[in-house]
């Protein structure tokens, strides 16, 4: 590869495309980056116990997502160098799928079993980090290629294709383990990824232009407004990935077993989630991000105050009751989602390194997910699910304090042009 740059077709000096061809590329690639976190948050931890692992072991599993935090200390490396046979996003994509697709295979050859357990968690490590790095490249094209208005779209494909692949990566392998193969079952998965290559090893990139700066995290730091987008990124999601923590918790706590919580706290949040970015889609069409920003956490909320009333009164945890706040909570997650990364890709877009800008985005946001909930589950643990639901209402609070503010403050920034 050679070290090139090019300017986004967001400026002036380039031009975007309508090219369904695009959002079928993406749509592809975004459901196969979400199975190793299915697999790494889900199905690992469930089958390892299953077999009799300790649960220190257990407990290493979700670090095997990593990669998507730190992938932004690797972004720019990616924006800066490609072949210009390939193209300056396939040049990585192509490879990072072919090296996912062989990590399966390589996975479905070692024996499915508690000695060779750490192997394989290295093995789901790997293809985190192909999958995390590969989405750099991915976010970078679909800024560059896309027009504003098509920004929405591409989105509600990219959040609910990768709650697509955490389902087929996480309940979906655990059934398939029940009656096939561990070789079959990850031959199945390589499968899958590789059906998601065909789209974009058969589309040819358009060429590049030059740009007179190379990407980098210091040229999105020094951008005006980036700090504070990154604050309303990062809050916007805290209060669904605090409810949806401890809701488990909860229910679990209150004599639910672990199937039903699996089925409806696991399964049952993931396709409402799907379900909510379709929702957003459709919103995004008929009014501005903002608002569907502010629709998604006014959702986000009412759940969180659901689940605050059953903590308060224990008697409510009936299934219309769960389930009420379950689907408030997925829709309300699924819609912040898809209107926060579109605000997040808007920005990238007026820049010129789309998917290192992309990347910060996604990973401090991911950072904070996890920070904010493991405090949350240390407040509950000292002080009560109460106090823990404390911390996502606060988060939420903020999060529309600072919502006001970044549209206050960046009108006539073109974040939400269509």
């Amino acid at each position: 590869m050679q070290s090139v740059v090019e300017t986004s077709p967001a400026s002036p000096r380039a031009a975007v495309t309508r090219d369904w061809r695009i959002v079928l590329v993406v749509a592809g690639l975004y459901l196969a980056q979400g199975l190793p976190v299915g697999l790494a948050f889900q199905a690992y931890p469930t089958l390892l116990r299953n077999m009799g692992a300790s649960l220190d072991l257990v407990a290493l599993t979700p670090l095997a997502s990593l990669p998507w935090v730190a992938k932004l200390f690797w972004a720019a490396a990616v924006e800066n160098r490609w072949s210009p046979r390939l193209g300056r996003r396939r040049s990585w994509i192509l490879p990072l799928q072919a090296g996912s697709v062989l990590t399966l295979a390589a996975m479905a050859l070692v024996p499915f079993d508690v000695p060779n357990m750490g192997l394989l968690l290295g093995l789901i490590a790997l293809l985190s980090l192909f999958s995390a790095t590969q989405d750099i490249a991915v976010d970078g094209l679909a800024a560059e290629r896309l027009p504003s208005a098509s920004l929405g779209r591409v989105n509600t494909f990219q959040v609910a294709g990768f709650m697509v692949g955490m389902l087929l990566g996480g309940p979906g392998t655990m059934l398939l383990f029940d009656h096939f193969s561990a070789p079959l079952v990850f031959t199945l998965l390589a499968a899958v990824v590789l059906l998601c290559s065909l789209p974009v090893l058969f589309w040819q990139e358009p060429a590049a232009l030059p740009a007179a700066d190379k990407a980098s995290l210091r040229r999105f730091f020094k951008r005006r407004f980036s700090g504070r987008l990154t604050a309303l990124v990062m809050l916007v999601t805290l209060g669904g990935s605090t409810f949806f923590g401890l809701a488990k918790l909860i229910l679990l706590d209150d004599g639910w077993s672990v199937s039903d919580v699996g089925v409806l706290a696991g399964v049952g949040q993931l396709l409402t989630i799907i379900v909510g970015c379709g929702v957003a889609g459709l919103l995004l069409r008929h009014y501005s991000r903002w608002s569907t920003l502010l629709t998604g956490l006014a959702m986000v909320g009412s759940a969180g105050v659901l689940w605050l009333g059953l903590v308060l009164q224990p008697g409510l945890s009936g299934m219309g009751y769960v389930s009420v706040a379950t689907v408030l909570g997925g829709l309300g997650i699924g819609v912040t989602s898809v209107a926060s990364y579109t605000l997040a890709m808007r920005f990238a877009q007026l820049g010129e390194q789309p998917g290192t800008d992309c990347s910060v985005f996604q990973g401090l946001q991911t950072l904070g997910d996890i920070l904010v909930s493991s405090v949350a589950i240390g407040v509950a643990a000292s002080w009560g699910y109460a106090s823990g639901l404390g911390v996502g209402l606060l988060a939420l609070a903020a999060a529309l304090g600072m919502l006001w503010h970044v549209r206050r403050s960046t009108r006539g920034l073109g974040l939400d042009d269509a």
